[in-house]
């Protein structure tokens, strides 16, 4: 397929589910939300606890010659990655999965903004930067990836629901392998991700950490 062909079938996928991609969204933004104004309403026990151990992982970081990129943590990543889309997967399968889907969409986003919200309102401009460069380059596929997934399993259990009651235009199996690939492409995403976060953050963090 061409690159305009490619923009096209991405469109309109996006269209005919628009629906699914704002309901998932918006509970990854609210988890968000949710994650941040729990790190603001810690108790100071915790929260010194906490920053206690951000500051010595930074004193371990300085302490180290050159950045160390840590391969154990790549496959970990990845392997999490696997088990989180099968894990989708079969719950889209079970289609009376779905909800625990969202709930799981939800709570990503929560640890998200719980991770954010507590580096930020601890260590402030150098928080913000420590944010950018060891959060986001590898969340900035994980995110999508996410949603991409959450909506093709919720789909697929509507398709499978739709063909338990005789309501499909199509071969069941035909929906499941659209979602098979649909979530192979969000496993290759977060796949890179995993390389993202176990080869080129820890190089961010070894400069960032040099600041504080």
């Amino acid at each position: 397929m061409s690159r305009g062909q490619w923009r096209k079938a991405i469109g309109l996928y996006i269209e005919e589910r628009l629906f699914l991609f704002i309901l998932v969204g918006l509970l990854f933004t609210m988890g968000i939300v949710f994650g941040t104004l729990s790190a603001q309403n810690l108790e100071q026990g915790q929260k010194t606890e906490l920053l206690q151990y951000l500051q010595f992982f930074f004193q371990g970081m300085k302490q180290e010659p050159q950045p160390v990129t840590d391969a154990v943590l790549a496959r970990n990543a990845i392997f999490n990655h696997l088990k989180t889309i099968f894990f989708f997967l079969i719950l889209g399968i079970s289609v009376i999965g779905v909800p625990l889907i969202l709930f799981l969409l939800f709570a990503k986003g929560y640890i998200l903004g719980f991770t954010i919200g507590f580096i930020l309102q601890q260590l402030a401009g150098k928080g913000f930067l420590f944010t950018v460069t060891s959060v986001f380059p590898h969340y900035v596929l994980i995110i999508p990836a996410l949603m991409v997934a959450g909506v093709a399993n919720i789909d697929l259990a509507g398709a499978l629901l739709r063909s338990r009651f005789g309501k499909v235009t199509r071969p069941v199996s035909a929906d499941l392998l659209h979602g098979l690939g649909i979530n192979g492409l969000s496993l290759l995403l977060l796949t890179v991700s995993g390389l993202i976060e176990g080869f080129i953050s820890p190089m961010f963090i070894y400069w960032v950490a040099k600041l504080f």
